[in-house]
């Protein structure tokens, strides 16, 4: 019966030495696997996107109710003096309205909106079929509202006052 006892514990150990030596070869493989990407870069040339990417100040997302169009707004310092105010180095800034379906290739489209000075975004809300973004924009003296319904192929502005 001893005997028995411990051919037993001799497989038992042998099982539990071939799974944890299993373990760790197959851990070791796929760490080699994850270490042996190399993780490749190159330089974009594309001036006006490397213009943008610089020089976002603010980024807003939301989608309308029913989750079939996302949108994505940001807004873009534009150069320094862009305002045109005898001097000051005031600038205005491009907003950017990106639109995209759901699904596996959606349509996505670009809108851009102009030399807007000092845009203040009041809000932005989901309505049933077009969301809507209305921000404020002038000088302090005769600032301007506007809302914009923002559609998957077009924008909508309309002056809030």
């Amino acid at each position: 019966m001893g005997c028995e006892l411990d051919g037993r514990k001799r497989v038992l150990r042998r099982e539990s030495m071939f799974k944890k030596l299993f373990l760790f070869f197959f851990s070791c493989f796929g760490l080699s696997i994850g270490f042996a990407q190399t993780i490749k870069y190159r330089s974009i040339n594309n001036e006006d996107l490397v213009y943008v990417l610089n020089n976002i100040e603010k980024t807003i997302e939301f989608t309308n109710s029913n989750q079939t169009l996302f949108v994505k707004v940001y807004v873009v310092s534009d150069p320094s003096g862009s305002a045109n105010i005898p001097e000051t180095e005031e600038v205005t800034n491009t907003i950017y309205i990106a639109t995209s379906e759901d699904g596996e290739a959606p349509e996505q489209n670009l809108f851009k909106l102009t030399s807007v000075y000092d845009p203040k975004i009041i809000s932005w809300t989901k309505l049933a079929k077009y969301p809507q973004l209305v921000f404020s924009y002038g000088p302090a003296d005769k600032r301007k509202k506007v809302a914009i319904s923002i559609e998957l192929k077009g924008l909508k502005a309309k002056p809030v006052n």
